[in-house]
């Protein structure tokens, strides 16, 4: 462990043992920083740089809002194909889709996909799961159709999750290193910066005040084994059994609350990201595409 995280860890395991009040603050604060843009990696350069890109206004959601921000939005393939939703991860930006990205369209399909405002190219430099929901939802309005795929990553899974249970429309989901829910973020915050475990609930209470004080409801709103994807869109699953930011019993959590129409992939040794690059992932992710839709039930009488 680098000696600045032990630092902070031996901080906020005193503060939170002497001023828990004091600990929240800081602990909050600090949860919602993003930190400087990551960059674009040099294997997928040539992908990012063959993107026809157009800016999107939108206004923050953290804290109430603020001043408009422009968020890059990406797109590759013919216009005229059907399109596939991508959607990254924290700390990550729509180039890390690559591979994934030149599989999709030489499959002939259109892709779509957008920096988190805080990431990559887009200004802003905090993100929230609503933010997330007004983006796609943006993109979705401007398909004028369901998207042929939507597929996210890590925090990217729970926003495009939510947002197809709220209504975006798609015909398949394929979610990788995904996460059930934004509590499960808070909880790995706590246990990553020695927390005393105690304080687990009023720490999630302080994390919702700070970023989104207006929206008491973020946690039962953002729970994608609670607030599942439609059945109608079947969900692929696919995880990394040594995960060690997302642990892969998360995605054994959602494929069990999506039972009828999910089906989950498991790796091992390619950790959180490199899972993203795997030609087995991807090569599950285009079968996934290509499936025949399933039958629908018929309508309850």
């Amino acid at each position: 462990m680098p000696t600045t995280q032990r630092a902070a860890r031996a901080l906020f395991r005193t503060l939170g043992r002497v001023a828990p009040p004091a600990a929240l603050a800081l602990g909050a604060a600090t949860y919602w920083r993003v930190g400087a843009p990551a960059p674009v990696r040099p294997a997928d350069q040539a992908v990012h740089a063959s993107a026809r890109r157009t800016p999107l206004e939108h206004r923050p959601t953290f804290r109430g809002g603020g001043a408009p921000i422009t968020v890059a939005t990406y797109a590759w393939g013919d216009p005229a194909a059907p399109g596939v939703l991508l959607v990254h991860g924290w700390r990550s930006r729509a180039s890390a889709f690559g591979r994934i990205v030149e599989d999709l369209t030489g499959a002939g399909l259109r892709v779509v996909a957008y920096d988190a405002p805080g990431h990559g190219a887009s200004g802003g430099r905090r993100r929230t799961g609503l933010d997330d929901l007004a983006i796609i939802r943006r993109l979705s309005d401007a398909e004028h159709a369901p998207w042929a795929a939507v597929v996210g990553h890590s925090l990217g899974v729970l926003g495009a999750g939510i947002a197809l249970h709220e209504g975006v429309g798609a015909e398949r989901f394929a979610a990788v290193s995904g996460l059930t829910s934004v509590r499960v973020t808070t909880d790995g915050f706590v246990r990553q910066a020695g927390f005393p475990w105690a304080l687990r609930d009023a720490f999630a209470r302080a994390v919702q005040r700070h970023g989104l004080p207006g929206h008491p409801d973020a946690y039962e709103r953002f729970d994608l084994v609670r607030r599942t994807v439609p059945a109608a869109v079947p969900a692929l699953w696919l995880h990394d059994d040594g995960d060690r930011v997302n642990p892969h019993e998360l995605s054994v959590r959602l494929h069990e609350a999506h039972a009828d129409s999910s089906e989950l992939f498991t790796t091992t040794g390619l950790g959180h990201n490199k899972i993203l690059g795997d030609p087995a992932v991807r090569a599950r992710i285009l079968d996934h595409l290509a499936a025949p839709a399933p039958a629908r039930r018929p309508a309850a009488r």
